[in-house]
């Protein structure tokens, strides 16, 4: 019988794992590199020929093998990395699964040269398609050469997929730079076709990141670190005037690991909102210190996904560092003219025939958002800075224009003893030092309610008012299953409600903050406000605080008194983050004196 099940040889199933773990010359660097760092090296030179098809070399001054282990590290899972089940949910290292070298070496030449630092005598392996072909002694240095040759000789079909030679060049130089900036302690040499491309000298992680990014551009980022919810984050992101058109400048790590995942993506993306153009991406450095048995690295062939156990906690730690960190240098987005006006002459007669000539504005400019500090041209690396050169010309180049310019300052200095007026029950308009702040009425409420929401959640639930008389209210299912698995945290926001049968609820008190009479009207906007959101990977106590904030707050077009605007002013600077709302739409502009100077032709 001709389709009997059969057991693969080992040349045929080493072929089949190798397609899974070495895609292309820049896997085999991948491994190597990350081979060399578990072995502790600080220093770590890659060279490559023909974009890696014909050479991939890695010198490393690592600790080196024995002989046996030389050996016996190109066997199908052979591993010094785990020993038993429970080691692999807490791995450390790069590499466990005892996988790669075993592919490589099927679909090449290599040879692996080593050498412990208590030996007198190093160890040579050589092999080919896999198969030991020599294992003899020879004088080396301490630390590990391994040199693969010919990758895919033995697999004509998948060399015939690789690109050109360049492409693969800036495959191998992008995941160079990922383990650059993870390890800015280590040394790493780059040499391609007998050129040396860089050579980055050990540095601290900022020194690293002027090297690979570039000054200039480093220059516009903010320092990022906090320490909550039992895990530590550290790194750089952009300010909201400074991002790209595509994401290849944002870099995650776990525990040293570089890695992709979509909800810490989503997480930075939020804490922005709408401070940048939509569709940019905004450039950011991160590093997580995660609890090892709290994720995955197990999930893909190369490793480059991880699965979080709680991705809520990983979207909150992220968005809540994210956006704190951008709270210690405040947008204000100024209003000012992007052109000169110009003006023209009317020609008006009196009642006596003589003409009056008047100087008017025919020609107004719109209003745009501008910073008289900077340039809206996206800052370039500087000539000198060859390796940030090289790198930056992997990537798209950023976005030319910001959106909300950061003319930064700490706070806006609102006098709460000066008039405010509201302006068409929908701005609140204030002097302040340097002009006036027009304040969004609605949007400075839901930042307020959106941040004590939130402050509900962890501390202090917010004041209820009791309803003269309760309120029952229908819910379809889903809206009633949705209620009542939150009831808790809605509890917290200030709503108490019982469940009145299979889909009712009788509301007795809503939050001290909320206008009374409309009980029903803002439950089942909350409601089909935090459906829109439910299945993005936003955390669900977010999403339900800013549904409450958004539905909940002063609207468009109510009057307020005078108290009433200024006791909002002041509880929107106490706000942690006064500046953005919830959904990332500005709270104030400011109309400066030498604005309205300029407008009335004063200079």
């Amino acid at each position: 019988m001709e389709n009997r099940i059969q057991i693969l040889p080992d040349h045929i199933a080493n072929k089949i794992a190798a397609g899974e773990v070495v895609e292309r010359p820049a896997s085999v660097v991948k491994e190597l590199v990350e081979n060399s760092l578990d072995a502790g090296a600080d220093e770590v030179t890659i060279t490559v020929r023909s974009g890696g098809k014909d050479l991939v070399q890695v010198i490393d001054n690592g600790k080196g093998m024995t002989q046996d282990d030389a050996v016996l590290c190109f066997e199908r899972h052979a591993t010094s990395k785990i020993r038993q089940w429970e080691d692999l949910l807490k791995v450390q290292s790069f590499g466990f699964r005892g996988e790669a070298l075993a592919s490589i070496a099927s679909v090449s030449d290599i040879e692996l040269k080593t050498r412990t630092s208590d030996q007198e005598v190093g160890t040579l392996v050589q092999l080919h398609a896999g198969k030991l072909n020599n294992v003899t002694q020879e004088a080396s240095l301490p630390g590990t050469t391994i040199t693969v040759k010919n990758l895919f000789y033995n697999v004509p079909a998948r060399r015939n997929f690789l690109k050109t030679n360049t492409t693969e060049f800036r495959h191998i130089a992008g995941v160079i730079k990922r383990f650059a900036i993870a390890y800015p302690a280590v040394e790493f040499t780059l040499i391609h076709d007998d050129e040396k491309i860089f050579q980055l000298r050990k540095t601290d992680l900022y020194g690293r990141l002027e090297k690979v990014i570039g000054r200039e551009i480093m220059s516009y980022t903010l320092p990022l670190m906090a320490d909550q919810f039992g895990v530590k984050i550290h790194g750089y992101v952009s300010k909201p005037s400074f991002s790209y058109k595509t994401k290849g400048e944002q870099f995650l790590f776990v525990n040293g690991r570089p890695i992709v995942n979509r909800t810490a993506n989503f997480s930075v993306a939020s804490a922005y909102g709408h401070t940048i153009p939509k569709g940019d991406k905004p450039f950011f450095v991160l590093f997580l210190e995660w609890n090892s048995e709290e994720f995955d690295v197990n999930v893909h062939p190369t490793k480059a996904e991880v699965k979080f156990k709680d991705e809520q906690l990983l979207y909150r730690v992220v968005f809540h560092a994210v956006r704190d960190t951008m709270n210690t240098d405040v947008m204000i987005p100024s209003l000012t003219q992007s052109h000169p006006m110009h003006s023209s002459s009317n020609d008006i007669r009196t009642s006596d025939g003589t003409a009056m000539m008047l100087e008017l504005n025919t020609q107004r400019q719109p209003l745009q958002w501008t910073t008289p500090a900077h340039s809206d041209t996206a800052p370039q690396p500087t000539p000198d800075e060859t390796v940030a050169q090289f790198f930056s010309a992997e990537e798209t180049a950023p976005s030319s224009k910001s959106y909300i310019q950061d003319q930064l300052v700490k706070r806006i200095p609102v006098n709460l003893n000066s008039m405010v007026w509201q302006l068409h029950n929908r701005y609140i308009v204030s002097q302040i030092k340097s002009g006036l702040a027009i304040i969004d009425q609605h949007v400075a409420h839901e930042r307020i309610l959106y941040e004590r929401a939130l402050d509900a959640f962890e501390h202090n639930p917010i004041f209820s008012q009791q309803l003269l008389f309760p309120q029952t209210i229908e819910f379809s299912p889903e809206d009633f299953s949705i209620i009542e698995k939150h009831i808790a945290l809605m509890e917290r926001l200030g709503f108490i409600v019982k469940v009145f049968g299979k889909r009712t609820l009788v509301v007795e008190a809503v939050p001290a903050d909320v206008r009374l009479g409309n009980e029903q009207k803002i439950l089942t906007e909350i409601i089909r406000e935090y459906k829109e959101h439910e299945h993005d990977a936003m955390d669900p106590r977010d999403n339900l605080a800013k549904s409450f904030a958004c539905k909940s707050a002063i609207k468009s077009g109510d009057p307020l008194n005078v108290d009433e605007m200024n006791g909002l002013i002041d509880q929107l600077f106490a706000c942690k983050f006064p500046y953005v709302c919830p959904h990332g739409r500005p709270i104030i502009i400011q109309l400066t004196l030498d604005e309205l100077d300029k407008r009335f032709m004063r200079t």
